[in-house]
């Protein structure tokens, strides 16, 4: 499956994420830039509404401390794609998650994989 995926956003800050993020569903890819200066995928999510998702991340309500110490303390950058239904996001965050292999995902979504276009 080929997805449309977003630019990429550097800056993982509210403004960014209500400028660009859509209310929409999809999925989510969060990046933080390393001390060499090259980019390392952190997180992969799915949401029935990305803006609200990456908002909560930066919130006080953020139950993963560990991705709350991460977004509030480093240059952290986000990228998406839109996704209709909830199964297929699901599938497709699962094929991100094996494919990335996130440090702070806390949970493996698990399913069935959709191997998709990834950035």
């Amino acid at each position: 499956m080929k997805l449309h995926w977003s630019a990429f956003y550097r800056d993982l800050t509210e403004d960014e994420i209500r400028q660009y993020a859509p209310v929409e569903g999809g999925v989510y890819l969060l990046w933080v830039r390393m001390k060499n200066r090259k980019w390392r995928c952190f997180f992969v999510g799915s949401a029935p509404n990305i803006e609200e998702a990456l908002l909560r991340h930066l919130s006080a309500d953020e139950e993963n401390e560990a991705l709350r110490d991460q977004v509030t303390n480093f240059l952290c950058g986000f990228e998406y794609a839109r996704v209709d239904g909830e199964e297929e996001r699901g599938r497709i965050e699962k094929y991100l998650y094996d494919r990335y292999q996130p440090d702070l995902n806390t949970v493996d979504p698990g399913g069935d994989p959709l191997k998709v276009n990834a950035p």
